[in-house]
């Protein structure tokens, strides 16, 4: 008897409601723009994160190739004149006053 109740409510939910949202066009007005809101939400989300993924390999592989041609020739250059090693900065707070600067260029504060 359980079993009856439930398909008869289940059969009287499928009728009221979802044929009755299916046929009224205030709620098909209401989906079709909400489905042009996600869409268009979608789409700019898509394509900022696109932007941003572009100048993050931009930034990544200007740094890469300029910390190579710096190292190489840095150390070619140091080995010819018989220094060899890098030098350590002689300021205590170098790596401070480094890793500020690095941390407002990644915030944009820096330019």
């Amino acid at each position: 008897m359980n079993q009856f109740v439930q398909r008869v409510a289940n059969w009287i939910a499928n009728e009221i409601f979802i044929k009755g949202l299916a046929e009224s066009k205030t709620f098909q007005r209401f989906v079709v723009h909400t489905d042009r809101h996600i869409q268009k939400f979608k789409n700019e989300g898509l394509e900022q994160i696109n932007s941003q993924m572009d100048e993050l390999h931009k930034h990544a592989t200007k740094a890469a190739f300029s910390s190579t041609s710096n190292t190489s020739s840095s150390a070619a250059g140091g080995a010819a004149s018989g220094g060899g090693a890098l030098k350590p900065p002689q300021k205590p707070g170098g790596f401070v006053s480094a890793l500020g600067k690095v941390i407002r260029r990644d915030l944009g504060l820096d330019k």
